[in-house]
């Protein structure tokens, strides 16, 4: 038992450095402020649409509205079979600055190739990323975007993508998920180890598309056109966040656990072809994680407590509860605390249902 208790003290450390020093960074983060910006360069927005129809006609006047000076919206219709065409040619005759690219004969699967190709139309120095399925919280989505590359003076922004909410418990899930997922990436961003972005709201200069052959390096996985990139392309001198309200891409959740199976699929397929430090640094968060609750319920079990595991115990959930209570203040979500903690607890079984299926495998589509 003594052998026991060393392991969970040592994982029990590791869990407070995660809550109390990595994620803190973000808990006390400020965004960057200049108010001295007197020009914005182009901003070439895509957005990939597969049998997107509805999605289009209910958010694509959201990034076409946007109040920025110069931008254009590239839409690559991939190969969709619905009316996603009928839409768009509607939209193209009520608005100049926006561009459909048609994608026919795919050579390979996922969306990399769609996407490959909105880029290499697009006209101005930034690419901004998001999907058909997404729906700009403001006006001023691009500004704010834009307005911390140039403060920072980074060739990366990441943004984020809140799911809108509803009162199911797949729903608390998919959001828990979303807030702690964004809670990784930003923090790491925050201690200059970016490794990823979401395709939802991510931001970056088309030279460094180019000067990095594009998704060359992981051609050969089917989803991945934003972490991946990302994991390969980011360092720790040219990535930015942004977390200002007004830059939120809001998106509908997975409905049902079936499609939430798939997306992690998705996830897990290139989460395994990350950097190896990276790999490192969310191995041990993963596993630390899963091994502090498994210790708990042996405390459990055995009614084997001491005041210093209850006390480790307490400061963990004082840490967790003060991460997510500051993040969900900073994205308009503070109701939501309240299911932190229990959800929290659920993670480890998560953990054995989903990730043990899935590590290794690899998804061949994008939709």
């Amino acid at each position: 038992m003594d052998v026991f208790f060393i392991m969970w003290y040592s994982i029990a450390i590791l869990q407070l450095g995660y809550w109390g020093i990595v994620f803190q960074r973000l808990v006390w983060y400020r965004p960057l402020q200049n108010h001295t910006i007197c020009s914005f360069p182009g901003v070439s927005i895509i957005i990939c649409a597969r049998n997107e129809a509805a999605n289009l006609q209910k958010n694509l006047e959201s990034i076409l509205l946007q109040d920025y000076p110069i931008f254009e919206v590239i839409v690559v219709n991939d190969d969709s079979s619905d009316e996603s065409l009928d839409v768009l040619r509607t939209y193209e005759g009520q608005f100049t600055h926006l561009k459909v690219v048609h994608l026919r004969n795919k050579q390979r699967q996922g969306k990399k190739e769609a996407l490959t190709k909105g880029i290499a139309q697009a006209k101005y120095p930034w690419i901004l990323l998001t999907d058909a399925d997404c729906k700009a919280a403001s006006s001023n989505w691009i500004r704010q975007m834009y307005q911390q590359a140039e403060t920072s003076k980074s060739a990366i922004v990441l943004g984020y993508g809140p799911y809108t909410r509803a009162k199911t418990w797949l729903n608390r899930w998919v959001q828990f998920e979303t807030i702690y997922v964004a809670i990784q990436y930003l923090s790491f961003a925050l201690w200059k180890i970016p490794y990823m972005g979401v395709g939802r709201n991510l931001m970056y200069r088309k030279s460094l598309f180019i000067q990095e052959n594009g998704f060359e390096r992981h051609q050969h996985i089917a989803s991945g056109d934003d972490d991946l990139f990302i994991n390969a392309v980011a360092n720790n001198h040219n990535t930015a966040i942004c977390l200002h309200e007004d830059s939120f891409m809001y998106s509908n959740p997975p409905n049902s656990w079936k499609a939430l199976y798939r997306q992690k699929q998705r996830h897990y397929s290139t989460s395994t072809t990350y950097k190896f430090k990276h790999k490192i640094l969310l191995g041990l968060l993963s596993v630390s994680h899963f091994c502090f609750y498994l210790g708990l319920c042996i405390f459990i079990i055995t009614n084997n407590w001491t005041n210093s595991i209850v006390g480790i115990i307490l400061l963990r959930t004082l840490l967790m509860h003060l991460v997510f209570g500051k993040y969900l203040r900073k994205v308009k979500q503070r109701s939501f605390l309240k299911y932190v903690l229990i959800l929290d607890a659920l993670l480890p079984i998560y953990y054995i249902i989903f990730a043990s299926s899935l590590m290794g495998q690899q998804n061949k589509t994008w939709k």
